[in-house]
């Protein structure tokens, strides 16, 4: 539970006032997580030298980020003040909360959530693009109180607080699965044959490859529609630009078409962008890969 509270005395937390980031949003979530309870005092001008209270993102203490030589990680995004409470507590709450893969969970957690609020906040990053796009920043930024609008501040605090609330936790749901998936990949590294790794079932195995840096361009599951399918692996998590994409005739094409184009007996369907191909036996859709590579080394 967050209390606000205008009084000095009765504050334990301190943050600032003002517009709100998803950094000191996203800290305030946390801190409710570790704590159980907190009470806030958001001010305008602070100086960080009360150990009975612990501030964050103001008062050029700890867990501040405002001073000249703030901390960076080792790929250079510096800390907010949401990374340096992450580093300081994130494990204790992990502890807290009894998640097994302690070390593992922390870490996937800092990647995928921590160091995008860290980056954002101290303008490590930036996007370019033609149409506008919400980041998790520019959200949190969409609970200010409006222009020329009568809107309580806190109240605004707290809403993006129970926003950030949910967001944090989706994304620990998300973390404590793909620690389970990392695990089980893991063990299957043995397995890896000429750069493709063959699930005996569908997992959602995306984030593992790239967080156990294996060197594989494709990945063969059950498929859920019958049959096999063959996908590649993208350069870039999340990305798009297959490492080797598939032949170019087969886009778009399935079924008697794409057998025809291919040779591949039982061939089903090729993705338009050549990221997905389907055969009913696992032979097969090895075919596509084997075909693959030959045009590539030819």
């Amino acid at each position: 539970m967050i209390t606000i509270t205008k009084n000095i005395e009765e504050a334990t937390f301190v943050t600032h006032a003002g517009n709100f980031h998803a950094d000191d949003v996203f800290s305030t979530v946390f801190l409710e997580k570790l704590y159980d309870n907190i009470t806030l005092i958001r001010l305008k001008d602070y100086q960080d030298n009360d150990s009975n209270k612990l501030a964050y993102d103001i008062g050029l203490g700890k867990f501040d980020h405002h001073q000249t030589d703030y901390k960076s990680r080792s790929n250079g995004i510096h800390y907010c003040s949401f990374g340096l409470l992450w580093q300081d507590y994130g494990k204790t709450f992990l502890k807290k909360i009894n998640v097994e893969d302690i070390d593992t969970t922390f870490d996937v957690l800092d990647k995928l959530l921590v160091t995008q609020i860290d980056a954002v906040d101290n303008g490590d990053f930036s996007l370019k693009s033609s149409f506008n796009v919400y980041l998790l920043d520019s959200l949190v930024s969409l609970f200010r109180p409006s222009f020329d609008s009568l809107d309580d501040e806190d109240s605004c605090f707290l809403n993006a607080v129970n926003f950030a609330r949910i967001i944090f936790d989706q994304v620990l749901k998300d973390v404590t699965s793909k620690v389970k998936v990392i695990k089980k990949v893991k063990t299957l590294i043995p397995t890896i044959k000429d750069k493709v790794l063959v699930l005996d079932e569908f997992i959602p195995y995306e984030y593992s490859i790239y967080y156990l840096n294996l060197d594989i361009e494709f990945v063969i599951y059950p498929s859920n529609r019958g049959g096999y399918a063959a996908h590649t692996v993208a350069k870039h998590y999340k990305g798009f630009d297959s490492l080797v994409p598939f032949k170019k005739e087969w886009a778009g094409l399935r079924d008697e078409e794409l057998q025809k184009v291919s040779g591949i007996k039982t061939a089903k369907f090729c993705h338009n962008k050549l990221f997905l191909a389907t055969a009913l036996t696992l032979e097969d859709t090895l075919k596509f890969i084997e075909l693959t590579r030959n045009k590539k080394d030819a």
